[in-house]
């Protein structure tokens, strides 16, 4: 989902198609129970509020997949991405609290802080809509440092849960504990040396070898 890269043009589809389909998603919710909508906020919006946030959560999540695409695809850093996403997040909740708290004689009630965020979104929208492809060589690298960022770690949590596997078999008594390597014997000149026979050492004296 969030592997590859995204050019300007298909950027600018995908994010378009996308915005149609939750915009026509949200509004048959809202058409579903307009009464909720239109009634008196408090308690009586909370299955409606329920609704928007399941049915925006999908939608999130693939805005946020298309701007890490494209961020890659432009060269730019781990920053922008993950600031996007947090914005995204903070407007999903932002836009149910305001769709619970709005009153019908003063329909922007509530939408202050979730419009300052949509507009921050926006603006993250058209710097990733014109932002230039980067070159091949600086794509290749921020896909390679993220692509070993994550087998490290894999292999550490792989090696984590092997090491504690192991131990859970020792303690339960399915498997013994591995004893600890025997270091091997010394090495002679024609071979190993057999149990039990002493080792002599090799002196040097006038006449020769001893």
């Amino acid at each position: 989902m969030f592997a590859g890269t995204l050019g300007r043009g298909q950027f600018f589809v995908k994010s378009g198609l996308l915005a149609t389909a939750e915009a026509a998603v949200l509004a048959v919710c809202i058409a579903i129970q307009h009464e909720a909508f239109f009634g008196p906020p408090g308690e009586g919006r909370y299955r409606l509020a329920a609704s928007v946030l399941l049915a925006s959560i999908p939608f999130g999540y693939q805005r946020i997949s298309l701007a890490i695409r494209r961020n890659r695809d432009a060269g730019g850093g781990q920053a922008v991405a993950g600031i996007y996403a947090i914005a995204t997040c903070v407007a999903l909740a932002l836009q149910i609290q305001a769709l619970i708290s709005r009153a019908s004689d003063d329909p922007i009630n509530g939408m202050e802080q979730t419009g300052l965020v949509y507009l921050l979104l926006g603006g993250f929208w058209l710097y990733l809509q014109f932002a230039a492809s980067a070159p091949d060589e600086l794509r290749d690298k921020a896909g390679a440092a993220s692509r070993s960022s994550r087998s490290d770690a894999t292999e550490e949590a792989d090696g984590g849960s092997a090491l504690s596997q192991a131990m859970e078999q020792a303690i339960a008594g399915r498997k013994p504990i591995p004893a600890p390597p025997v270091p091997s014997q010394p090495q002679g000149f024609l071979g190993a040396l057999p149990a039990g026979v002493p080792r002599r050492r090799t002196e040097f004296g006038r006449r020769g070898l001893k």
